[in-house]
């Protein structure tokens, strides 16, 4: 049935059977993509169906608004996500961005990744560079006592540990930034990851709820 399916779907309409197999293909669910490839306006083939799923896609992305936005809103903010996902280097985009649209003293950057090697020296080379303090802490109690001795700043960047989905600390990591109210967490997912990599990602991370996802490797 599905054969046949398929195959009366490329005949009737090859430019939404292109559309479908292209999407399927790239890892979107059986739904959206047969919900995408059913709205193909008739007179599009081609480059310009691609463009126009583009558009679509783009069009449905429920992106966070400009007030939204960290380095706008301010707040304390823990980036999260798996071994080599970019943390460390979108914490430096968004505290460079912090700075030049707040000023010096605006920006403060913590790391609780005691578990590779010179991390907390590269977070101390950018705050060095954007005049930002940097601490490094182990636990619940000293995280508490840095977030209190911070006092009334307008970021905080927490960078984290890179763990594999299937990494049991996780959970370690997830009770320590929990324990602390005023922490949001963003997940990082990489754009590169097959569909079914993204779902464990954040079935793993997602813990008692995300403040956000940033989307990193576009």
């Amino acid at each position: 049935l599905v054969n046949l399916a398929w195959r009366d779907l490329k005949s009737a309409d090859p430019n939404k059977f292109d559309i479908l197999r292209r999407l399927l293909g790239l890892g979107f669910s059986p739904r959206l993509s047969r919900e995408i490839a059913q709205a193909l306006p008739l007179a599009l083939d081609g480059d310009r169906a691609l463009a126009w799923t583009r558009s679509v896609l783009a069009h449905n992305l429920r992106c966070a608004a400009t007030a939204q936005d960290p380095v706008t809103r301010g707040g304390v903010y823990a980036l999260v996500g798996p071994t080599g996902v970019g943390k460390t280097t979108t914490i430096a985009k968004l505290a460079a961005r912090c700075v030049l649209k707040h000023g010096p003293g605006s920006l403060a950057l913590i790391t609780t990744d005691s578990y590779r090697i010179g991390a907390h020296e590269q977070l101390k080379i950018y705050g060095k560079i954007l005049s930002a303090p940097v601490h490094a802490v182990k636990n619940e109690l000293e995280l508490t006592r840095v977030l209190n001795q911070l006092g009334p700043i307008h970021l905080v960047l927490i960078d984290t540990a890179g763990m594999s989905q299937r990494d049991k600390r996780i959970g370690e990591q997830l009770d320590l930034l929990c324990a602390h109210a005023q922490v949001q967490r963003l997940l990082l997912l990489s754009a590169t990851a097959q569909a079914g990599t993204l779902d464990d990602v954040v079935r793993a991370y997602k813990g008692n709820g995300l403040g956000g996802a940033l989307l990193t490797k576009i």
